[in-house]
């Protein structure tokens, strides 16, 4: 009667070993990114009842923007990446658009990029 080999061989044992250790370097290069689009999106949210509660100029916005971005510990959003949209004729901020990209180092010469879009828009009384 002969003796059939079970279980995995060493080779095998790697090569899982290998796929485990690629995916765990994805995901540990891919959380903070998606941990701080979240932080992100949860300032817009307060900003968005902050500009429909009150009038808020440019200044006031970007104060408020960056003392939120500290708290939260946002370093991807720089002052490039926020438009402030007024509305016609009106001093008002209306509208705040975050659009960003972050670029995280991957393997070698690979990079891991993420592209973020976030809108607040000031919510008008319907009559």
């Amino acid at each position: 009667m002969k003796r059939q080999q079970a279980g995995m061989t060493l080779i095998s044992w790697v090569i899982v070993l290998g796929i485990i250790a690629f995916l765990a370097t994805f995901v540990m290069r891919l959380f903070p990114m998606y941990q701080e689009y979240f932080n992100v999106v949860t300032v817009m949210q307060g900003m968005e009842k902050e500009i429909t509660a009150n009038k808020l100029t440019k200044q006031q916005v970007m104060t408020l923007l960056y003392k939120r971005f500290n708290t939260g510990y946002i370093f991807a959003v720089k002052k490039d990446n926020i438009d402030l949209l007024r509305g016609k004729n009106n001093v008002h901020v209306d509208k705040i658009i975050i659009d960003y990209e972050v670029r995280e180092p991957f393997i070698a010469h690979i990079s891991l990029v993420g592209n973020f879009h976030l809108e607040a828009e000031a919510k008008t009384a319907l009559r």
